[in-house]
């Protein structure tokens, strides 16, 4: 004789499934699983979950992502971006050109145009090209100023790369560390001094813009 099935065991779903192949009936208001307790808010309450952030208004629930906030300002810094600084600028539609001018002096490329045909009738466009040179070369000299540091601090007398087969190749330093140490400290006091040179011949631009009132140019 056969175990007697034992419907208890089974798993609530599946036993109403059984219900309704050995009797033909179907309750159709049976609740299996469990059922959430509905929360209550007031207007204000700010709530979240995994994946999003809830917000009570009055008569509705305001839903958000929870990087909505993050993406905005990521929105925002685009946009900005791709902003020409004139107020009064004529350029509707930007071109490629244009945002790219605009990332690089903050105009599109009217407007640029515009800026330094003034500055040329003032006598002004050498110092203003020389201020803005001098601010790119000092941002790439100090850029490697850093590089140089690191690799100071990190220098060692060999050097271990893995190749994508797996195998590995040695590379010993031409001449000993502390030659090494010296070489890398000479060309980041030589780059220090560079800079400290660029940096006065930036401000002796900057000043004559200033004097004119045209230094809100750059």
């Amino acid at each position: 004789m056969g175990k007697e099935f034992k419907k208890k065991y089974m798993h609530p779903t599946r036993r109403k499934l059984v219900d309704m192949v050995q009797t033909g009936k179907y309750d159709k208001n049976t609740t299996v699983g469990w059922t959430k307790k509905k929360e209550s808010h007031k207007v204000g309450d700010v709530w979240e979950d995994e994946h999003s952030k809830y917000e009570q208004k009055e008569g509705y629930v305001l839903k958000t992502g929870k990087n909505s906030e993050a993406l905005q300002e990521i929105r925002k810094y685009l946009e900005e971006k791709s902003k020409c600084k004139n107020a009064e600028c004529k350029t509707i539609k930007k071109s490629a050109k244009d945002l790219k001018f605009i990332q690089n002096g903050g105009f599109c490329m009217n407007c640029t145009s515009i800026r330094e045909t003034e500055l040329r009738a003032v006598g002004l466009f050498q110092e203003y090209q020389d201020y803005k040179i001098f601010t790119r070369m000092i941002v790439f000299g100090k850029t490697k100023l850093e590089e140089l540091k690191q690799s100071l601090k990190d220098i060692k007398p060999f050097y271990e790369y893995v190749n994508e087969d797996g195998t590995v190749e040695k590379w010993e330093l031409p001449n000993s560390i502390e030659d090494t140490k010296k070489d890398i400290q000479e060309m980041i006091d030589n780059g220090t001094k560079e800079i400290e040179e660029l940096e006065n011949k930036r401000i002796k631009a900057f000043d004559i813009l200033k004097e004119k009132n045209y230094e809100h140019f750059i």
